[in-house]
């Protein structure tokens, strides 16, 4: 039983390695900041910022349509409400924490997170041997590493995780 728990943490230091390499290529020359990948995780982590400062989000962005603003009362904000939380966390435990770097690295620790629920879902369903196959696919398979790379702070990563978590507490309720 320790072996497949050895095995696990290495299949998850694995892609954690793997998605944090583009993590020293993130450094704005000009701010010194981490900056995004690609421009919906600009908005997600400039949302997280005023919720972070603010405690929450405004219902008119003053950037979105300008100059009359748009109202975002209905765009799904729950990503950068987890990434604000997550910073508030980390930031506890780590005052040199910045919102950039929880934000870049908000990715790697749901992909870390994803993978100990999937292979606790499968071991649970099938057995630890395919539970283990199943999560060092998922953690190196191509087409699903650019949502889950280190600043790409879209919601893919963030809904994948839930809905692994959500399927285990299910498979976990119905077996009990």
């Amino acid at each position: 039983n320790f072996l497949q728990y050895i095995l696990l943490a290495s299949i998850i230091w694995i892609g954690i390695y793997i998605r944090s390499r583009p993590l020293k290529n993130l450094i704005d020359a000009t701010t010194g900041k981490y900056i995004t990948v690609e421009l919906d995780s600009t908005l997600w982590l400039r949302y997280a910022r005023y919720i972070s400062e603010n405690g929450r989000l405004f219902d008119i962005d003053p950037l979105r349509f300008y100059p009359l603003g748009g109202n975002i009362s209905d765009l799904g904000t729950f990503t950068s409400y987890f990434v604000a939380y997550l910073y508030k966390v980390l930031n506890f435990f780590m005052p040199s924490m910045t919102i950039e770097y929880a934000d870049i690295i908000y990715p790697i620790i749901s992909m870390a997170i994803l993978s100990l629920f999937l292979f606790l879902l499968i071991r649970k369903l099938f057995n630890w041997k395919v539970a283990l196959l199943t999560t060092l696919f998922l953690n190196v398979i191509t087409s699903f590493l650019f949502r889950s790379l280190g600043g790409s702070s879209d919601h893919d990563i963030l809904a994948a995780m839930f809905v692994v978590m959500a399927f285990y507490f299910y498979v976990s309720g119905w077996h009990s």
